[in-house]
């Protein structure tokens, strides 16, 4: 019997590994499931950055601030302007914006640009995605356009003087209809000092309507923040009761002589075919 390992004199044998041709990368199908994977890992990245860029509202420091909520009756001898504070609250950047010597209303449609009386303008109930319709109760210089209470905050102004509270059902909201005054709903923030938790869980540019120090003001974040973190900033800012104005990138303006014209949000122009878009606006005392 002959071992492998027994070899003839005249014998040659080749002693070696035998070369095995391999096929290439992108042959074999383990390669083509990274790769697959590595594409959608990269999209989704892509998509997470460009929405983290999103525009921001665009409110630029003005060159007047302040450090302290001045008293409307005191503030710049009787002139017209916006008060604009900065601060930073539980990490939330936020915008305060004060109307002095000027008074509330509310208006339907874009107000009037060319209109130097009007200082400050927000959006102020929503609309409705389905029928674009006012959402909840809303009354215009004493006319009822709107019914329902889908949101319970609300916001009456009687004579000028702007009310703020959290009910299904109020007396201020007759009052209204009966004195030529204003009224609407959102989502409430703050009810007694107490946060108030809301159903909408997303992150988007929020503006309220505060009481703060004994008077009406407007308050932003400057980053996209949910419900919650915004309402317990205005907490922690001191806000007795606040509401939601219309958030997201609403269209929102100041106007006056010291600073000009400037706004925030989206361009009005998106507005225009909207009949129920409706602003509170401060117009000057005269």
């Amino acid at each position: 019997m002959r071992h492998f390992d027994d070899i003839g004199d005249d014998e040659i044998r080749v002693i070696g590994r035998r070369h095995v041709k391999h096929k290439p990368l992108y042959k074999r199908w383990w390669f083509w499931m990274i790769a697959a994977v590595v594409i959608v890992l990269f999209a989704v990245a892509l998509i997470y950055i460009m929405r983290s860029q999103d525009i921001k509202p665009n409110m630029e420091p003005y060159t007047e601030t302040t450090t302290s909520l001045v008293p409307p009756t005191m503030a710049q001898n009787g002139h017209a302007t916006v008060l604009v504070f900065d601060t930073v609250i539980n990490d939330v950047p936020l915008r305060l914006l004060t109307p002095v010597n000027a008074v509330p209303e509310l208006c339907l449609g874009i107000p009037d640009h060319t209109d130097s009386s009007l200082i400050l303008g927000l959006q102020a109930a929503d609309i409705r995605a389905d029928n674009h319709k006012i959402v909840g109760a809303f009354v215009l210089k004493g006319e009822l356009l709107s019914r329902g209470v889908a949101k319970k905050g609300f916001c009456a102004i009687i004579d000028g003087i702007i009310r703020l509270g959290i009910a299904e059902s109020t007396s201020l909201f007759e009052e209204t209809t009966d004195k030529d005054g204003y009224f609407f709903r959102q989502y409430p923030l703050v009810n007694q000092g107490v946060l108030v938790e809301n159903n909408p869980k997303n992150k988007a540019f929020r503006h309220s309507l505060c009481e703060l120090n004994g008077q009406i003001v407007v308050v932003s974040c400057l980053d996209k923040e949910s419900f919650h973190d915004f309402a317990q900033a205005l907490v922690d800012l001191g806000a007795q009761n606040a509401i939601a104005l219309t958030g997201g990138h609403a269209y929102g303006f100041i106007h006056d002589s010291e600073n000009g014209f400037q706004t925030w949000g989206g361009d009005a122009k998106m507005w225009v075919k909207e009949p129920n878009v409706n602003f509170i606006v401060w117009r000057v005392v005269k």
